[in-house]
């Protein structure tokens, strides 16, 4: 007997679980730097599927050169060298952007940030995902914004390098608070002035440096401007970094009055984002470093000479119940000495 046709939309199919496709991990500075240090590590050679598409292709072309004129054997020669200057040349790129982008360059310590978008970018680059494509005869890669070719790359990545000078000085001018602290007297007026040395550091080194580097880099000890800003807004203390209370509460996404860790990190790089208030909060973060430096190297004897003078001021001020300062304290912008002991408002 003959089965009845039905329909195939009318067939009973059978459900599908959903496919649950494999997270991404996110590329990480560890992970970045091991693809860097892997690449300079490998030995330059071609896989057996380039080598299997070039023989594939001079096999082609075997045939076509045998019978050819002059003209046509001279154009596939071309086309052999050519063939093989692009396949080396792609191969020292790798190499090239690998050692520009490792632990030892000056891309600083966390390249994720300072390449953002273009980090998965540059590690399919190094490690061979991304395929050097040609313009103009000019090799270079599509990346996340377009084609750039390899001297845009290179030039891409050392846009984003550390601002050595920039270290250089700041580096320069803590040291030399250092020096001018040794040379105070017993006697001297030994007041760190604070202005002067804020004015100085935001004219010859905030305002023509690379402020992006200044506030996410290294730049004197293990210090980062960025992560000492972001805690200091979460805990609270945010006026240790220029901030006013109202300027915080304006810049919270949520206006709620509180502030949590997301509400932090977006108020942290709406800063970062704006020169006019960064270069402002950057002077007084370094500034500030200067005077720490400053007061931590004056003499015992200075020291104590402040600290007596301090304390006459204290007790002529003695009669304002407000007053929460130490007798023999000695404030400064930064936080205060007292017992000798500078003790800053926040570490720096």
């Amino acid at each position: 007997m003959q089965e009845e046709y039905t329909p195939q939309v009318e067939q009973p199919v059978e459900e599908m679980e959903p496919q649950i496709q494999p997270e991404v991990e996110p590329i990480t500075d560890g992970s970045f730097f091991q693809v860097m240090k892997n690449e300079l590590n490998r030995d330059t050679k071609f896989s057996e599927e380039e080598m299997a598409a070039l023989r594939e292709k001079f096999e082609n072309e075997k045939v076509e050169y045998a019978n050819g004129d002059k003209e046509t054997q001279a154009k596939l020669e071309a086309g052999v060298v050519q063939t093989g200057e692009r396949m080396f040349n792609a191969e020292e790129f790798r190499k090239s952007l690998a050692s520009n982008l490792d632990a030892d360059s000056g891309i600083g310590h966390s390249p994720t940030e300072k390449l953002a978008n273009y980090t998965n970018d540059m590690v399919n680059i190094v490690n061979g995902n991304n395929e050097v494509s040609y313009k103009d005869n000019m090799p270079g890669y599509e990346l996340s914004d377009g084609w750039k070719s390899f001297n845009e790359i290179e030039d891409l990545v050392k846009s984003r390098y550390v601002d050595e000078t920039s270290k250089s000085s700041v580096q320069a001018l803590i040291e030399d608070s250092t020096r001018q602290a040794s040379d105070i007297q017993a006697g001297e007026d030994a007041t760190f002035n604070y202005q002067k040395e804020y004015n100085n550091m935001l004219e010859k080194v905030i305002e023509t440096g690379d402020m992006k580097s200044l506030a996410t880099d290294k730049i004197f000890g293990n210090r980062i401007f960025k992560d000492d800003l972001m805690k200091s807004i979460k805990m609270g203390k945010y006026t240790d970094m220029g901030l006013t209370e109202a300027q915080v509460m304006e810049l919270d996404p949520t206006k709620d009055g509180k502030i949590s860790h997301e509400d932090a990190a977006i108020i942290t790089s709406s800063i970062l984002r704006d020169d006019g208030m960064l270069k402002n909060y950057l002077a007084d973060y370094y500034t500030k470093a200067m005077e720490q430096n400053y007061y931590n190297n004056l003499s015992p004897e200075v020291r104590k000479v402040m600290q007596i003078k301090n304390k006459k001021e204290t007790s002529a001020d003695s009669s304002n119940p407000s007053s929460k300062k130490l007798s023999g304290d000695i404030e400064t912008n930064s936080g205060v000495i007292r017992n000798g002991v500078f003790m800053p408002n926040k570490i720096v």
